[in-house]
């Protein structure tokens, strides 16, 4: 567990992108939708140089079955936070998932996906969690977390629209690092729930690997955390 605050983990992302564009020509990251990783993505916009911009391959972690350009978009909103920081990366990779056959477009992405990382993991993940412990669009409970697939069409989310598509837990677990945004009480009560259990399938976000994994929480979200802490009789870690 790490203080959030949107330099230090546009840092982060900026060191293991840079290492990987040296390491193997390209670097490869996934994002999420919401109001969490704006920030971030701002700033680690005007963190990436021409070198490391022109190797990026910018993925996302799930997207909405809306059309281009609608304000549901996952896409539409972290484009833009973006942009207000810099240029975009060269290869931006967006979900299809405007398309009415939903299972042709999650095909499609999975062709997409093995393209852009070109036979490894994906560099880095940046993961926002809701306040059921969901992340990207795997609900709790929902039969999407038994899946294999590595890209997944949604057609019953619990949370509007029903239709999605989303990368699949596979995916998420091979990735080489996964950034975890933790920001508000309600998210701080999320990681205090996962610090103290198992793996719980109503608990998605439970499901990921701790090694690779890095929560960063904010202050009302640590604090939270001391407060389970207490109420556990035991400190926050």
């Amino acid at each position: 567990m790490l203080p959030y605050s949107p330099s230090t983990v546009a840092e982060a992302l900026a060191a293991i992108l840079d290492a990987a564009a040296a390491a193997r020509g390209r670097a490869t990251l996934a994002i999420p939708g919401g109001r969490s990783p704006g920030p971030v993505l701002t700033t680690l916009a005007g963190l990436c140089d021409g070198f490391l911009r022109g190797r990026l391959h910018l993925l996302w972690l799930d997207e909405r079955a809306v059309p281009v350009g609608h304000a549901d978009r996952n896409d539409k909103a972290t484009l833009a936070a973006w942009q207000q920081g810099g240029a975009l990366p060269a290869q931006v990779h967006r979900m299809p998932a405007e398309d009415a056959d939903l299972e042709a477009a999650a095909l499609r992405y999975t062709g997409t996906l093995h393209a852009a990382c070109a036979g490894a993991p994906i560099d880095a993940c940046l993961i926002g969690i809701g306040e059921d412990g969901h992340l990207a669009s795997l609900f709790p409970g929902h039969v999407a977390l038994r899946d294999l697939a590595e890209v997944i069409a949604i057609t019953d989310s619990p949370k509007p629209p029903p239709r999605r598509l989303t990368l699949g837990l596979p995916v998420l677990h091979r990735a080489e690092h996964r950034l975890v945004l933790a920001l508000g009480a309600d998210k701080g009560n999320v990681y205090a729930r996962v610090r103290a259990g198992g793996p719980d399938p109503a608990l998605p976000i439970s499901l990921l690997p701790a090694s690779g994994t890095v929560w960063y929480l904010d202050e009302a979200a640590a604090q939270a955390v001391q407060a389970a802490g207490q109420e556990a009789g035991r400190p926050a870690a």
